[in-house]
């Protein structure tokens, strides 16, 4: 049976930041003893349980307001009581219906819910009441993303940063979906761009660490990281990016027993990170634990049903373990859903060429080649599926070398 060199190198996940808008001052609450301004203080100073004590106050004294409910979901967002802050922006919602901002909030916790189809309809009503609201489209995108509309979502994307050209967000997405889409450069470019406009913003960074390009010292990033993880009322989705990242360090000098500490660490902070428990999955599948590794792709597209890169992982699995049959549904599958995502063309040769249909192979590298001319994994079984069906050792040896 013949098996190319290179099997396929597990993509890891190009992480999503997702924004969640700032509220309004808590100073324009009132004088110092106000709840609210006690609230923030509370916050800033480390104190969670203060200050949601001090927003539940809030809002039991001024009910009939928006604000302090903005501010209460907007707390309990960033403690990881995201259930409770859904409730409370719906509150805010019903109170002032036709306030941007506090939509674009709910929508995001929508999405993290789960609530995908409400998490749109919020951010579209943002966008009807303030057409020109980045963060809203931005937000949209990773939306209709989620839900496997590729080109939609790239092109709100794309508006978002027109938009607002300094939206670090939405150039670390647009570079994230170009990546998928196998235009690496590009994505190169986009995750750069992303890192100047906001250095401590860790996804783009850490993209540029995986995929090549960055000029900044790697041990400056992870201070960095590091840093931002210690601040006063750091979130643990932050503290849990510092292990992600170091955790990626360890994957890239191929140290996967390391790699699958620090993610299994990073997911005791927040569990229900899809990008983690795919991650996760690479280092275990590189370890041959490919039960452990199907398990952790399964949870991940538990939460992301929609994720192209945890299915196309979960079928590389499938050929790790000789499940050519299934690894051949879910990459056809792939293709159904974006005919142009390269690495499912190319993991489908993979599979044509184990069974022995070299044809179909050919074929199935050939549109990978097309839709990505810069994967050198895919020149290089290319070449050798070539020669492998009668084409000089001149042929091979350029593709080679082009790899």
């Amino acid at each position: 049976m013949w098996m190319p060199h290179a099997l396929s190198r597990l993509l890891l996940l190009a992480l999503l930041a997702w924004i969640a808008a700032y509220p309004a001052r808590a100073e324009e609450a009132g004088e110092a003893d106000d709840p609210l301004t006690r609230a923030w203080a509370a916050w800033t100073s480390g104190d969670t349980e203060a200050a949601l004590a001090a927003t539940e106050e809030a809002v039991e004294a001024r009910a009939d307001e928006a604000y302090p409910w903005v501010l209460r979901a907007f707390l309990l967002s960033k403690s990881g009581l995201k259930a409770d802050a859904a409730d409370a922006y719906a509150k805010a919602r019903a109170i002032d219906p036709q306030d941007p901002l506090v939509l674009d909030n709910h929508g995001a916790v929508l999405r993290a819910r789960g609530r995908t189809d409400e998490a749109r309809g919020a951010f579209t009503q943002a966008l009807e009441l303030r057409p020109g609201y980045a963060d809203a489209q931005n937000n949209l995108g990773a939306v209709l993303e989620r839900l496997g509309r590729q080109d939609e979502a790239e092109a709100a994307y794309r508006i978002a940063a027109e938009t607002d050209p300094e939206h670090a967000t939405a150039h670390n997405n647009l570079g994230a979906i170009a990546l998928k889409r196998g235009r690496v450069d590009e994505a190169r470019k986009s995750f750069k761009r992303a890192s100047e406009l906001d250095p401590s913003l860790g996804a783009p960074v850490l993209n540029l660490l995986i995929y090549g390009g960055s000029d900044i010292a790697p041990g400056e990033i992870f201070d960095r990281l590091q840093a931002a993880a210690s601040a006063v009322g750091a979130p643990a989705g932050v503290r849990a990016r510092a292990l992600a990242a170091l955790a990626g360090r360890a994957t890239r000098a191929k140290d996967f027993a390391e790699a699958r500490r620090l993610y299994l660490e990073a997911l005791a902070l927040t569990p229900e990170d899809s990008a983690l428990l795919n991650n996760l999955a690479v280092a275990e599948d590189q370890l041959g634990l490919d039960r452990d590794a199907m398990l952790h792709l399964e949870a991940a597209l538990q939460l992301r049903p929609f994720s192209l890169v945890a299915r196309n992982n979960m079928g590389i699995v499938h050929v790790h373990r000789g499940q050519y049959n299934l690894a051949r549904d879910v990459f056809t599958e792939l293709l159904d859903q974006d005919a142009n995502f390269h690495r499912a063309h190319y993991n489908l040769g993979i599979v044509h060429a184990a069974e022995g249909r070299l044809d179909d192979a050919l074929r199935s590298f050939q549109n990978a080649a097309r839709l990505a001319p810069q994967d050198a994994d895919v020149r290089y079984n290319l070449g050798l599926l070539r020669r492998r069906m009668g084409g000089s050792e001149a042929e091979e040896r350029r593709a080679y070398e082009q790899a």
